[in-house]
C-alpha cells in the first residue's frame, strides 16, 4: 500500500515536544480566548473496519442515487474516495470516542483513501457471468455429455469458446465473460460408449390381421372406420393400414408408447416402409413432446416427414422394405411420442386401393457408463474469463477468480470466509488473498502480477477486482487505495479537520534544499562543491541535519581548495556587527524554507474542504546567534499557501510567523 504523509511529526518526542505551542487555525474561532487547557492531548489513530461500516451508513443516508455505490464502497473498500471523504465523515468517529478533553487537543488520524477504480479492474468486476447448464455439457457429445463436467480429455477450454458464441449475443471486442463451470483432475473411467435401445417394434407376436395394441402402440382413428393391423407375409410381420374397399374418407395414426431419451445421446429414429397402389400424399410421420398416452387432440404435433425418404410412386408386391431413412433426435431431451398418419380420400372405384405398411422401428442412442470410484473423483466448480477478441473467445491469463473451493479453505466456520463463500468487513480479502496467491503460484517471480476476482458482501453480494504483485517473496497489492496522515482538533463545537501540515526537517530534506542550491545558477557558489553536503546561502546542510548560522564558517566558506573569498556576498559582508549579519540570515532562511515547502509539496493548494491550509516547517539552527555561546534551537515557521502551482511555476506561500520551539 502506497503511504502519503501529510502531517506531520513522527515520533512522540516530537509531538510533545511542540504541542505546547500548537498555532490554531484562525478559522476555530474563540480558541485563542480559552484558559490554558489543562487535560490537553495529542493522540494517534488509525480507522477500523468497523468505523468504515459505520461511516458507509452514514454516507448512504446523505448519497444521492448516483451516489450509492460510492457509499457503500466505504466498507468494501475499506476506504474514503472523491465522493465521500475524511474531513466530513471522521469528526462523528471522533466526537464518539474523545469527548474528555480541552480545547486543542489533537489526533494524527490514519485513514485509507480510494483514488479511483483502475478501469481495467472495473471490467472485471463488471463482466456478464455465464454459467453452463447441463444442456451445454451434453452438447460437447462424447463421455462430458453424460456427466456433464470437464475432465483432462476435454478440458473447459475446448468448449467454452463455443458455448459462448452461442449464447452470447452480439459480443463487442475486448467484452469479458466470466465462466462459471464443473471440472475435475481425475479421468472417469468408462465402459462406454454404449448402445441403448429406447424403443423397437418389429411387430411380431400378432396374428394376421390382429389389432395393432401390444407393447404400448395404438392405432387412433380420428376419420373413418379402418384401423392399422398387424400383418405377416412370407414369415415376416409388420403394420399395416388399408383403405381397400374403405368408401370412406381415412385419417388414422399408429402411435407409439412414450419414449424417454434421458441419460443417451446421438439418439436416432429410423423405421421401414412400404406403400402399395399409391394413391397421393398418405403418409406422414409426426412427433410430440407433451402427449401424456391419453389426451391424443391436448397434444402438440410436430411434421418431421421431411426427415425421411417416404415412396411417393407405387410400390408392387409385399415383402419389400425401402429404408426410409433416419432422424436425428439430439434436440429433444426428454420424453416423446412418434406417430404415423395415414390420411386417403374416399375413392370412387373400390378396386383402387392404398396400403402402407410400417416394420422395424427403432430409436436408440449411446451411452457412457461412468465407472468413477470413490467420491474424490466428483467434479468441483471454477471460475474463469474469456476475451472476445473481435472473432471468437480465448480464456484470459493473468487472472484468477475465485470459486467456492477457494472461500472453504480459507475456513468455513461462522466468521470464515467460507461460511457464505465470501470476503466482508470483518474478514476482509487483504487478510487472505496472498497466502491464496501464494499456494496458486509457488514459483511466482519479482514482478509478477495477478488480478484477483472476488465476492464481497456489504448490504448484498458484490463482485470486486483488485490487482496482487509479487515482490520479495511476498504478494502485495499496489491498489489505488492510499494511506494519509491528517490532523483533528477539538474545538467548542467538537472535533473538526485541521488540514494544517506539520512537518520537521529530516537529513533527506536538508539534502533536499542543498542540491537545490548546487542546481541553481544565481546562488551555487554558496554550496561546497566537493563534499555537495552543506551550503551557506541560506544555511542547510545534511552533514549535520541542521541549519548552520555558525558566522566563522562564513566569508571566506569552506577550507583549502575550496576557500571563497568574501566578494562572493558583498550583503553579508558589507555589514558592520554580528548581530545585524545573524538578523539578515534569519530573514533569507524565511525565503529558504518557503522554497523547503514548495520543493516538498509541490501539489500545495490553498484550500482542503473549504478551509484554508497552513503550513508548519520546523528546523534545527546551529549557532542561532552566529557565535558558540548561543545553544542550538528548533525554529518553527508558520506560512499560509496562497496559490497552487499552475503554468509550470510552484505553489506560493505566505510568512507568517516564526518562533523557537521549547
Amino acid at each position: 500500500m502506497k503511504k502519503i504523509f501529510y502531517s506531520f511529526i513522527s515520533g512522540l518526542a516530537f509531538v510533545v515536544l511542540l504541542s505546547s505551542c500548537t498555532k490554531v487555525n484562525d478559522q476555530f474561532e474563540g480558541l485563542d480566548d480559552m484558559t490554558k487547557p489543562t487535560n490537553s492531548a495529542s493522540l494517534y489513530y488509525t480507522l477500523t473496519a468497523a468505523d468504515y461500516a459505520a461511516i458507509k451508513t452514514a454516507a448512504l443516508a446523505n448519497a444521492t442515487p448516483d451516489q450509492v455505490d460510492a457509499a457503500k464502497a466505504i466498507a468494501t473498500r475499506s476506504a474514503f474516495n472523491s465522493s465521500f471523504g475524511a474531513s466530513e465523515y471522521v469528526p462523528p468517529v471522533l466526537n464518539n470516542m474523545y469527548t474528555a478533553f480541552d480545547i486543542g487537543s489533537n489526533v494524527l488520524l490514519t485513514y485509507n483513501y480510494d483514488e479511483g477504480a483502475i478501469p481495467y479492474l472495473t471490467d472485471y468486476a463488471d463482466a456478464q457471468v455465464y454459467e453452463l447448464v447441463d444442456a451445454d455439457y451434453e452438447s460437447f457429445g462424447g463421455l462430458v455429455s453424460a456427466i456433464k463436467y470437464f475432465i483432462p480429455s476435454f478440458m473447459p477450454e475446448e468448449g467454452i469458446p463455443d458455448i459462448l458464441g452461442a449464447q452470447i449475443a452480439a459480443p463487442v471486442a475486448d467484452q469479458l465473460a466470466l465462466v462459471e463451470y464443473r471440472y475435475s483432475s481425475t479421468e472417469p473411467a468408462s465402459s462406454g460408449p454404449k448402445s441403448v435401445t429406447h424403443l423397437t417394434n418389429d411387430f411380431e407376436g400378432y396374428a394376421n390381421y390382429d389389432p395393432i395394441s401390444l407393447d404400448g402402440w395404438k392405432s387412433i382413428e380420428t376419420e373413418g372406420t379402418r384401423a392399422w393391423q398387424a400383418r405377416i407375409y412370407s414369415e415376416n410381420a409388420y403394420a399395416q393400414y388399408s383403405a381397400y374397399n374403405s368408401g370412406e374418407d381415412n385419417e388414422s395414426y399408429l402411435v407409439s408408447p412414450t419414449v424417454d431419451l434421458t441419460g443417451s445421446e446421438q439418439n436416432t429414429f429410423t423405421f421401414d416402409v412400404n406403400i402399395g397402389y399409391w394413391t397421393g400424399d398418405v403418409l406422414t410421420v409426426w412427433i410430440s413432446e407433451n402427449y401424456d398416452g391419453v389426451n391424443f387432440d391436448a397434444a402438440t404435433w410436430v411434421d418431421v416427414s421431411s426427415n425421411f425418404t417416404i415412396p411417393s410412386e407405387p410400390t408392387v408386391g409385399y415383402g419389400l422394405w425401402p429404408n426410409a431413412g433416419s432422424m436425428d433426435l439430439n434436440a429433444y431431451s426428454g420424453e416423446v411420442t412418434i406417430a404415423f398418419k395415414y390420411t386417403g380420400s374416399a375413392i370412387s372405384n373400390p378396386v383402387v386401393t392404398t396400403t402402407v405398411q410400417i416394420d422395424n422401428v427403432l430409436i436408440e442412442g449411446v451411452t457412457y457408463l461412468n465407472t468413477k470410484s470413490s467420491a474424490a473423483d466428483d467434479y468441483q466448480v471454477f471460475n474463469d474469463f474469456y476475451n472476445y477478441n473481435g472473432s471468437s473467445w480465448a480464456k484470459t491469463t493473468g487472472v484468477y477468480a475465485l470459486s467456492a473451493s477457494d472461500y472453504d479453505a480459507m475456513g468455513t466456520a461462522s466468521g470464515q470466509p467460507g461460511k457464505y463463500n465470501n470476503f466482508d468487513s470483518s474478514t476482509p480479502p487483504a487478510n487472505f488473498l496472498p497466502t491464496l496467491l501464494s499456494n496458486l503460484f509457488p514459483y511466482a517471480q519479482n514482478g509478477n502480477k495477478q488480478i484477483v476476482v472476488y465476492k464481497y458482501y456489504s448490504g448484498g453480494a458484490q463482485t470486486l477486482a483488485d490487482e496482487y504483485m509479487f515482490q520479495d517473496g511476498v504478494w502485495f497489492s499496489p491498489s489505488s487505495i492510499i494511506e494519509k496522515t491528517e490532523q483533528f482538533i477539538f474545538t467548542n463545537s467538537g472535533w473538526l479537520f485541521d488540514p494544517t501540515v506539520n512537518v520537521i526537517m529530516e537529513s533527506a530534506d536538508y539534502q533536499m534544499m542543498v542540491n537545490y542550491v548546487l542546481a541553481t545558477p544565481s546562488i551555487s557558489v554558496f554550496a561546497h562543491p566537493y563534499y555537495k553536503n552543506e551550503e551557506y546561502h541560506w544555511g542547510f546542510t545534511s552533514r549535520y541535519s541542521n541549519v548552520n548560522f555558525r558566522l566563522s564558517y562564513r566569508n571566506p566558506y569552506f577550507t583549502g581548495d575550496y576557500i571563497q573569498q568574501p566578494s562572493i556576498d558583498p550583503e553579508l559582508s558589507g555589514l558592520g556587527t554580528d548581530e545585524e549579519k545573524v538578523a539578515l540570515m534569519y530573514e533569507r532562511l524565511k525565503g529558504g524554507m518557503a522554497k523547503f515547502l514548495q520543493l516538498k509539496y509541490p501539489d500545495a493548494v490553498p484550500f482542503v474542504s473549504g478551509i484554508e491550509v497552513f503550513y508548519n516547517a520546523t528546523t534545527y539552527i546551529y549557532y542561532p546567534q552566529g557565535n558558540v555561546s548561543t545553544p542550538s534551537e528548533y525554529h518553527r515557521y508558520e506560512f499560509q499557501c496562497t496559490g497552487a502551482a499552475a503554468g509550470g511555476n510552484p505553489p506560493t506561500f505566505e510568512f507568517i510567523s516564526e518562533d523557537i520551539v521549547e
